[in-house]
């Protein structure tokens, strides 16, 4: 039997839009939608990746730049909408209505899986309510996504160790805010 790999692509990164597709051949995940839902379908068709196979969208923080496109993207394609409790609270007024059932709270550093891939947040230093970034493990490949790193801390960067890739977006830093 031939073993899923882990595949990755950075859609949009920066303070105007982030979006990153991680899937294997079951599941499609997209981390953040932080540009209109139209751009972030075209893009992960430009990837070969089919909007309509999706199978959640994990939001690491509330800011806009990170959530703009999840609400019309969840509604869409009826996809679950995984976040910290810190940030549902924070976000669920700015992405309009979400079916309850596509409301997905979890517990930072505690991991789940998706379909076969095990997901794990873990707690970054960000100026949000409750910010995460996301390890990916699956059949011994680990991939790990950390987004508005300033600093390096222990907190977070021992999640990051080990991976075969780590996708970071750091133009945050709390010295020079």
């Amino acid at each position: 039997k031939l073993r899923m790999e882990l595949r990755f692509s950075p859609l949009f990164s920066g303070s105007s839009g982030n979006a990153i597709y991680v899937g294997c051949d079951d599941v499609h995940l997209l981390v953040d939608a932080g540009m209109s839902g139209t751009r972030v379908t075209q893009e992960l068709q430009r990837v070969g990746v089919n909007p309509h196979a999706l199978t959640a969208i994990l939001v690491t923080h509330e800011h806009i730049d990170h959530i703009k496109g999840i609400g019309i993207l969840s509604r869409k394609y009826d996809l679950p909408i995984y976040a910290s409790e810190g940030t549902w609270r924070e976000m669920y007024d700015k992405i309009g209505a979400v079916s309850e059932k596509n409301m997905r709270i979890f517990e930072p550093c505690q991991d789940f899986f998706l379909g076969p891939i095990d997901v794990t947040p873990f707690s970054t230093p960000h100026d949000a309510a409750e910010p995460v970034g996301y390890t990916f493990e699956l059949h011994g490949a680990k991939l790990a996504i950390a987004t508005d790193i300033g600093c390096i801390k222990e907190s977070w960067y021992k999640y990051v160790c080990n991976s075969d890739a780590v996708i970071l977006e750091s133009n945050f830093d709390p010295d020079i805010l």
